[in-house]
């Protein structure tokens, strides 16, 4: 059992950004730091050992507890459910001087669901950098749907939306179409270009051309949420791939269309996204009742550590959380976004 005065850490690795929380055993977020992606399948792990242990000095830079108090890790990240990825997260907290031997590493999807739900059991589908459908059972069994990573699949996430506008573009710029002049514009002045050949340069060389890719996600929300055709016909191919997620769950598991559905990721912070696929699902019969989390996924993979730990959030340690994550003191270094 935690004592009050042992410090829990808890990181959220996105495709985009990775967020660590520290907070005690009641309940209380004492710190955030955001930084950038920690995924360890889609950049070296050399960077992300150096991001990550650049987010921990700054933790302890700033904190009013030492790293001899942390008595527990939980981290919530893409392939968390992974022996040699468990391993590789392992290794690095050892090697920062944690010594705490109850390291915990999960698949990413199950912060979500603890967010939502305060338990570890249920489906969510996620839509933000990547994208990916996944049923926790209560017997520890699990199936899923995608999150396949950008390269092979992430149907339906911020980078497919951001691939797809561009591929517009250039098709546009080609004169492959003949539609496609004010979301050509839109895309340009997202990324403070002049001409779509300029294009080829600021993808290529950048430094992480997925971020980039997937960050353009929301601009095509948004024009498409202003009327325009080209960026709401991408933004409906997404929700019927996610759609099409959710679909692969129900036919595996009918007891999946009892549970409620949890919804996370950056796209369904829109609420024009969010309400298109409500609405998609439920003329396709999906009659669930759809949950958005109230704490971001970092609060999750903290709620996981307490439920790891004591087996149920008791009200106080609730209201606790409830009161003092969005309080809590934040810190960004270098790559850290606001929101996936």
């Amino acid at each position: 059992m935690l004592l009050n005065k042992e410090i829990i850490l808890a990181i959220d690795g996105g495709g985009t950004k990775t967020v660590l929380a520290a907070g005690d055993a009641s309940g209380h977020i004492l710190s955030m730091v955001h930084g950038p992606s920690t995924n360890l399948k889609s950049r070296p792990y050399e960077l992300v050992k150096e991001d990550l242990f650049q987010m921990l000095d700054s933790l302890f830079h700033e904190a009013d507890f030492s790293i001899e108090e942390i008595a527990g890790v939980s981290v919530a990240a893409a392939g968390g459910d992974r022996p040699e990825d468990q391993a590789k997260w392992k290794e690095w907290f050892q090697l920062y001087g944690i010594k705490s031997k109850a390291v915990m590493v999960m698949n990413d999807c199950l912060a979500p669901i603890a967010a939502a739900t305060k338990n570890r059991e249920g489906l969510v589908l996620i839509a933000g950098t990547g994208s990916i459908a996944h049923y926790f059972k209560k017997d520890g069994s699990s199936i899923r749907a995608g999150g396949w990573g950008y390269l092979l699949g992430d149907e339906g996430s911020g980078y497919d939306i951001g691939n797809h506008a561009l591929r517009r573009v250039l098709k546009y710029h080609d004169g492959r179409s003949y539609e496609g002049d004010a979301l050509c514009a839109s895309v340009l002045e997202h990324f403070g270009l002049k001409h779509p050949m300029e294009l080829i340069t600021h993808i290529y060389e950048a430094s992480y051309p997925r971020k980039i890719i997937a960050g353009l996600g929301r601009r095509v929300i948004e024009l498409a949420r202003g009327g325009n055709k080209e960026a709401l016909d991408i933004m409906m191919l997404a929700i019927r791939e996610l759609k099409s997620l959710l679909s692969a769950i129900h036919e595996k598991d009918e007891e999946s269309r009892n549970s409620p559905l949890v919804i996370s990721g950056g796209l369904f912070q829109s609420d024009f996204f969010k309400q298109a696929f409500e609405s998609t699902i439920r003329g396709a019969g999906v009659i669930q009742t759809i949950i958005h989390p109230d704490y971001p996924p970092v609060i999750g993979a903290y709620i996981c550590a307490l439920l790891e730990r004591i087996g149920h959030i008791p009200f106080k340690i609730e209201k606790n959380i409830t009161k003092s994550w969005q309080a809590a003191n934040r810190i960004k270094i270098d790559g850290g976004l606001d929101d996936e």
